[in-house]
């Protein structure tokens, strides 16, 4: 390219000299003249080009650099503390084991705690209050007039349903995260610092943003729901409703315990959901953290078993590249700056 620059800035001078002879007659200065104007064009194509070289040439910059930060490391990265890492992968899958272990039983505990819950209010603010008798027996049903006073009570019953299940859950993930915050995730970071940067600054945000996401999930749990599953009052939407389809007449026992048994189902599922999610975000953050030495330790092998002249070879490339980069750049540099 500054073959042809230099080629163009040849043709310019030389017919600008004629253009301004005045001994040279009126048709040649024309010529040399009409020949600076066509000689334009080239000069505007050759700086348009260097422009856009000049943007190829940073991201090969961009790229060797790269290459030479990951070569740096390498050595960090060979003197990093095998045991130290063997003794955080051991962490790790007890962490990972006793988290599932410890999460199932505070599943299964919720999920009885629950339904005892529901069981109780609802022979209280259900049975008890509309379905027996003065003489403390057992009704099979009531009438409408009665009815439509008990659907308007049932949302209240549903609301402090949702309400008690949602303590219950709080309390009893609480005890997962603290298990899970006994292993410092963030420990990984230190081995961060000897990867290239490039590397580095994913590896941190994926961390920062998996610290959050569990953070949020375990603390807040009826608040970021996994997908597809709705708050539990929502849940129960369709069991309340169904006790309004009998609304023109009288409301039976056995329609009621059916209502109960879905409710029940509502709440079972609503728990699971929100159980399984948790678990599996924790164990996900666990096995990523795992794999993550893996690849680590297989790495420091590789670069362990590498002879000096390996790296002496690799930095002599690296090195070849920066010349011709800068020898590139040197030419676009004169190009740009560079006048017709």
């Amino acid at each position: 390219m500054n073959e042809f620059m230099q080629a163009f800035q040849n043709i310019a001078q030389s017919a600008a000299l004629v253009a301004a002879d005045d001994y040279k007659s009126l048709e040649i200065k024309e010529s040399a003249t009409t020949v600076i104007k066509s000689v334009q064009p080239g000069f505007d194509e050759l700086m348009g080009s260097a422009t856009r070289l000049e943007k190829v040439v940073q991201k090969c910059r961009n790229d060797i650099d790269h290459a030479e930060d990951v070569w740096t490391c390498k050595l960090g990265i060979v003197q990093a503390s095998k045991q130290e890492i063997w003794q955080q992968l051991g962490e790790l899958s007890g962490c990972h084991v006793r988290i599932n272990e410890l999460g199932r039983q505070r599943q299964s505990s919720v999920i009885d705690e629950s339904q005892d819950y529901w069981d109780k209010i609802f022979d209280v603010r259900v049975r008890q209050k509309w379905f027996i008798d003065a003489a403390k027996k057992q009704k099979k049903g009531i009438d409408w007039k009665e009815k439509d006073d008990f659907i308007k009570d049932i949302p209240i019953v549903i609301n402090l349903v949702d309400i008690a299940i949602d303590q219950i859950i709080k309390g009893e993930l609480k005890l997962v995260y603290q298990d899970i915050t006994t292993i410092n995730l963030k420990v990984l970071t230190q081995y961060f610092q000897n990867l290239d940067k490039q590397t580095k600054d994913v590896l941190n945000h994926q961390m920062n943003v998996t610290l959050s996401v569990i953070e949020n999930k375990f603390k807040q749990p009826t608040v970021y729901l996994p997908e597809n599953t709705k708050l539990l009052s929502s849940a129960l939407s369709p069991a309340r409703d169904n006790l309004s389809k009998y609304r023109l007449g009288a409301l039976s026992w056995e329609e009621v315990i059916n209502f109960k048994k879905q409710v029940s189902t509502a709440i079972d599922n609503f728990i699971n959901s929100i159980f399984d999610d948790r678990l599996k975000v924790g164990s996900q953050a666990l096995v990523e953290a795992m794999i993550f030495y893996n690849e680590f330790l297989e790495k420091q092998d590789r670069y362990q078993q590498e002879t000096p002249a390996q790296r002496q070879a690799e930095r002599a490339w690296i090195d070849s590249q920066w010349t011709e980069i800068q020898r590139v750049e040197k030419g676009i540099e004169v190009i740009l700056n560079s006048s017709p």
